[in-house]
């Protein structure tokens, strides 16, 4: 693979927030860069945004799911760019359907429960609550 596709699928699984959240990881939504990591303070942590947090945490699992095989069989790069703005489009619908949770909310709090080892057990308890 070329360094121009291996960035494409870095941005792709950068996107797509894993819902393995049993096993420790959260990965945020946008690519992360320079800037710092937010506060939990920045954003609401209550149960309820927790909740829909997890659920629209699920939901962008089920997209990178469906479109991980299909990037990594694309024929060519284009095809793989093509595949990863669809991805991240139905990742957008699909946080954007999640009552109460902003994109910028969903983001957040990925990020902060990537530090935080209380909030990530704290969110990995209520993927395993909503997947039993």
């Amino acid at each position: 693979m070329t360094t121009k596709t291996n960035r494409s699928l870095k941005a792709f699984f950068l996107s797509a927030s894993v819902a393995a959240l049993s096993l420790g990881t959260v990965a945020p939504l946008a690519a992360q860069t320079a800037a710092p990591v937010p506060q939990a303070s920045e954003v609401e942590m209550s149960d309820a945004k927790l909740e829909a947090f997890v659920t629209a945490l699920l939901g962008v699992e089920e997209v990178r799911v469906d479109y991980t095989p299909q990037i990594e069989a694309a024929a060519s790069e284009e095809e793989q760019a093509e595949l990863v703005n669809q991805a991240n489009a139905e990742i957008i619908e699909k946080i954007d359907a999640v009552p109460d949770l902003t994109v910028d909310e969903y983001v957040t709090i990925a990020q902060v429960a990537q530090q935080d080892q209380e909030l990530g057990a704290r969110i990995a308890m209520m993927v395993e609550a909503q997947t039993n």
